[in-house]
């Protein structure tokens, strides 16, 4: 996939699935719950204050049980439209973190993205 900080345009709309995802911070304690099958290196986890969502394993110390966050995380998602203009700022196990031009910031399926010629 594409470096960080290239500059993308999103060729497919997509509409964030969760409204209120999990986020986390280093060190705090993760419930690992399973492995999603379509994008193995994703991880269904609960916080403690128990909120869910995909990590990707990068993010844990380990894929099964209680996990410690090695890093600051949250899943939220990006709703964009075809045409949308952003900064990649990584990418991970099929997603993409992006940020937005008008602020916003959150994960799309790096499928549906394209570097900006």
């Amino acid at each position: 996939m594409e470096q960080a900080n290239a500059r993308v345009v999103v060729i497919e709309t997509y509409r964030a699935q969760y409204s209120a995802p999990i986020a986390f911070r280093a060190g705090e304690t993760i419930d690992v719950q399973r492995a999603d099958p379509d994008f193995p290196e994703w991880f269904w986890c609960r916080g403690r204050d128990g909120k869910e969502g995909w990590v990707h394993f990068s993010y844990l110390s380990q894929t099964t049980g209680q996990a410690t966050a090695v890093s600051d995380y949250s899943a939220q998602e990006l709703t964009i439209a075809a045409g949308d203009e952003a900064r990649l700022i990584r990418a991970l196990g099929g997603w993409a973190y992006l940020a937005l031009n008008d602020g916003r910031s959150g994960w799309v399926p790096e499928d549906i993205i394209q570097v900006r010629v």
